[in-house]
């Protein structure tokens, strides 16, 4: 009985040390980046960005969009600048291996039904592409009525 006694005090002594001598080693370094490699986090490659705006001018009768989604890259710029009268808008957008979509739509400015729409434009970049974009939306004689920077 004494012996068993002996023997596991030693075992246990034994894992204590193998244990100790394990966790000096330091922590085992992450491996990121590649989906050909099975131990390679998963998240590293996972990562999908996405970015939406959307601006409603309703005494202009207008709204534009942009929308990206699902890009493994992206960078996304918008400038605005609005009224009752006018609208500026620039985008600028680098993405790679995503959709990009961005359009606008202008109602009659008589009416502001929706049936009525003068212009319709949307687009629709699947890939790698660089955009950079501008659009004016002005009613008519804006210059009379705010200071805006050219005659439209």
């Amino acid at each position: 009985m004494f012996l068993m006694t002996k023997l596991v005090a030693v075992l246990l002594a034994l894992l204590l040390v193998a244990s100790t001598t394990l966790a000096f080693q330091g922590p085992e370094p992450m491996k990121l980046g590649s989906k050909s490699d099975p131990e390679a986090s998963l998240f590293s490659y996972d990562q999908k960005f996405s970015d939406t705006t959307v601006l409603k001018n309703y005494d202009l009768g207008m709204s534009a969009y942009k929308d990206f989604d699902g890009c493994d890259k992206l960078s996304s710029d918008i400038y605005l600048r609005s009224s009752r009268n006018w609208t500026d808008i620039a985008i600028l957008a680098n993405f790679s291996s995503g959709t990009g979509r961005m359009g606008y739509l202008v109602l009659d400015q008589d009416t502001l039904d929706i049936r009525d729409v003068m212009v319709d434009v949307h687009h629709e970049f699947i890939g790698n592409f660089t955009i950079d974009e501008k659009i004016t939306v002005a009613k008519d004689r804006a210059n009379e009525t705010e200071l805006f920077g050219c005659i439209l």
